[in-house]
């Protein structure tokens, strides 16, 4: 009736395969003739139409609507479909547009609706490798380019408070972004922290997440959730924990914990005395043939990984320290009348001995990435070029990458255990010296 001048919506419904129908538009905008309209196969009575100028849904079997706009242009809605749990949508003049995710819509019901606080059940998601082309970050403040690859060439990086960084593609679509949506809803916002805990199948805990996010960006490690009054959206990204941080440098990362095994696992929100738990799957990318006995190998051999680049990590943190206490007694020794020159002579001998191991373990001349062309690479840096590719692809770990990491470990042992010979030797006698002249000894962390 459009093409007659009457944009009045008008939606019919049967219950008898056509012998009466009724009409079931009401709560749609009063100028917005409809095009299409489906019922999701998920959930019965859950309804979307499709108008001249957007979306609507109606959880009640149409006797009620409301907008499901979101940030979809204003345009006409010609067609659309529900391919597994998303909704595909055909628009005239403005592409197509996917809803990804309807769960939550499925889940609007009676329990979700009257309770105060409330964790969704995650869609399940698909375990896969970040893209080994499109993984690379960019910087925040200006355009970035990938080398193409498969991948759209300019996009913006965007920062959120909570730790995630997101791309936004300037001239094409976004991606889904990857890793699990965890969605939860409160009545009012936490009062005190709330949290987020992800277990696996056996109860073992991997990871916690809270919403005390310090106000000072450098303060802040690692991703946090949100816990204000509304609907609250946390991304998993399906990774363990990373290793330690090396202090006194910003260019060198913790060690990154690897991709989760396919399998069950549960999300756990806390607010208060209040919790709910909810199970999702991570499931095996569908066009792999790979074993689990070769993806948990593979786990298995990142978490090696991370737990070497971390005893690395830990020695480099106590060399530092012990570097600065030194720097610290030589100083004060100098003015004091009870110093020897043998105590002020073996504290720079002792400080340059732990140099030369500080040296080996990393390269301590990285502060940006233009310094990797000026300095060669360290066993530090040589060693965490090793996950990127194990982590690659779903497939079990090289014989060459087992290789890679027997060298480069073995080589970290050895600057570890002659570390810890000079702690439990020339250290040790001379925190002994320092007992003798009646000052505080050098402390090991």
């Amino acid at each position: 009736r459009h093409k007659m001048g009457d944009y009045t919506p008008y939606v019919f419904r049967t219950h008898d395969l056509g012998t009466t129908w009724s009409r079931i538009d009401a709560g749609l905008p009063q100028h917005e003739f409809c095009r299409v309209i489906r019922e999701d196969p998920n959930r019965q009575g859950l309804l979307y139409v499709g108008t001249e100028l957007g979306i609507h849904v109606s959880f009640d079997d149409g006797a009620n609507w409301q907008s499901l706009q979101c940030n979809l242009p204003v345009t006409p809605i010609y067609d659309f479909v529900v391919k597994d749990t998303d909704l595909v949508v055909a628009t005239h003049g403005r592409s197509f547009w996917i809803l990804d995710d309807l769960t939550p819509l499925h889940q609007m019901h009676d329990d979700l609706l009257g309770a105060s606080r409330y964790l969704l059940k995650p869609r399940d998601a698909v375990r896969n490798p970040p893209h080994i082309a499109a993984a690379w970050g960019g910087t925040p403040g200006g355009k970035n380019y990938h080398v193409t690859s498969g991948q759209n060439a300019t996009f913006y990086i965007e920062e959120l408070e909570t730790g995630h960084v997101r791309k936004r593609v300037i001239d094409a679509g976004d991606d889904l972004e990857r890793g699990v949506r965890i969605m939860y809803f409160l009545d009012q916002a936490a009062v005190g922290e709330a949290s987020l805990t992800i277990t696996d199948a056996n109860g073992q805990h991997i990871k916690t997440f809270n919403s005390a996010i310090p106000a000072e960006k450098n303060d802040r490690d690692g991703l946090y959730i949100t816990a204000a009054a509304g609907m609250n959206s946390f991304q998993w990204p399906m990774t363990y924990p990373d290793g330690m941080k090396m202090v006194d440098s910003e260019f060198h990362k913790r060690p990154g914990g690897p991709l989760a095994k396919p399998g069950t696992y549960q999300a756990t929100l806390q607010v208060g005395d209040w919790s709910m738990t909810q199970s999702f799957e991570l499931l095996k990318d569908p066009r792999i043939s790979t074993s689990d006995a070769d993806l948990a190998e593979q786990f298995d051999f990142l978490i090696q990984i991370r737990d070497k680049l971390s005893d690395i990590v830990l020695g480099v943190n106590r060399i530092r320290s012990l570097k600065r206490q030194l720097a610290n007694w030589a100083l004060r020794l100098a003015s004091s009348e009870v110093a020897t020159a043998d105590a002020i002579t073996r504290a720079k001998v002792l400080s340059d001995q732990l140099a030369a191991v500080e040296h080996q373990l990393v390269q301590v001349e990285f502060t940006s990435d233009g310094d990797t062309l000026n300095y060669r690479e360290k066993l530090f840096e040589k060693l965490s070029a090793l996950p990127p590719v194990v982590g690659s692809a779903d497939a079990r770990p090289t014989t060459q990458s087992y290789a890679v990491y027997r060298k480069l470990a073995g080589q970290a042992d050895e600057q570890l255990s002659a570390l810890t010979a000079l702690i439990d030797g020339d250290l040790a006698s001379f925190n002994t010296q320092l007992g003798e002249l009646g000052v505080s000894i050098i402390g090991v962390s």
